[in-house]
């Protein structure tokens, strides 16, 4: 392999590493979200939640779990309950909303 080739080479691997982090960071970025029961929830930084009656427009604090606590996803199963799946210190478990919408239940 000559020089030329050898550069060539080492130029697409960077593209191609660079293509590869920017995907990762965007993904990162990506808002953890679901809506049930007509609002709109979010995973933030620092384990908190926050919830919007109105399609996310504004947004409010529903939960602070603690900086500790990582929003790993939300979802909603089939009675369009919301699930919250959490991180603490390399550990992970599940909470689902009860149904007066403000208490964390294990799931």
């Amino acid at each position: 392999m000559d020089r030329r080739d050898f550069l060539k080479v080492g130029g697409l691997l960077t593209a191609a590493l660079a293509v590869q982090v920017s995907l990762r960071n965007n993904a990162r970025s990506a808002p953890v979200e679901a809506s049930a029961q007509g609002k709109v929830y979010q995973g933030a930084s620092g384990g908190r939640i926050l919830v919007s009656a109105d399609a996310g427009q504004t947004w409010k604090l529903h939960t602070a779990f603690g900086s500790d606590f990582r929003i790993v996803g939300l979802s909603t199963d089939h009675g369009e309950r919301l699930r919250a799946a959490l991180g603490y210190r390399g550990n992970a478990f599940a909470l689902t909303l009860a149904p007066d919408g403000e208490r964390w239940l294990t799931t």
